[in-house]
């Protein structure tokens, strides 16, 4: 294992989760205010996908539609773990690529859940035309591919061995 200590990472993944975090706001904004306000159901249709304005009350594919507290509690402690595990990963170049995937899912799980909390509902707008699949958000893109490439990583790079910091505490 590379022992290189990174010790701007902490900053690196309040970066790329802020970043991220804006990007989706931003798009939602752009979402409600153009597709919605100015009544477009649907813009820059083409083969590959369109933008198309939907209030999701659930989660994916519309399961426990218009049950937000559960959702919200749910989605909460998720984040909460994952900000536990990324606050426990050493900061150690070896760990870099894992602390980036977390921080991207961590944004992810931040822009739907700000949603959900503060508007009662998460923005969707990016339907693909080439297949059958819900309307989405930049948000959960942050999330399924940060989820992709974590499980990339935990069976490719990783050991178990490498993930013992998550359960050892200082003292034991």
């Amino acid at each position: 294992m590379d022992e290189k200590k990174i010790k701007i990472r902490p900053l690196i993944s309040v970066l790329i989760i802020g970043l991220l975090f804006a990007i989706d706001q931003v798009s939602k904004s752009f979402a409600y205010n153009y597709l919605y306000l100015n009544g477009e159901e649907s813009a820059l249709k083409n083969a590959i996908f369109s933008l198309y304005y939907v209030e999701n009350t659930g989660i994916s594919f519309s399961m426990l539609n218009s049950k937000m507290a559960l959702i919200i509690i749910i989605t909460s402690i998720i984040l909460a773990i994952l900000v536990y595990v990324l606050l426990r990963t050493p900061k150690y170049k070896y760990y870099m690529p894992f602390s980036c995937v977390l921080s991207v899912i961590i944004a992810g799980a931040i822009g739907n859940l700000y949603d959900r909390i503060f508007r009662g509902y998460v923005i969707d707008f990016i339907m693909l035309e080439f297949i059958d699949f819900p309307v989405f958000n930049f948000a959960d893109i942050c999330v399924c591919v940060g989820l992709f490439v974590l499980v990339i990583l935990i069976f490719f790079k990783y050991k178990d061995k490498d993930f013992d910091f998550i359960f050892k505490f200082k003292g034991k």
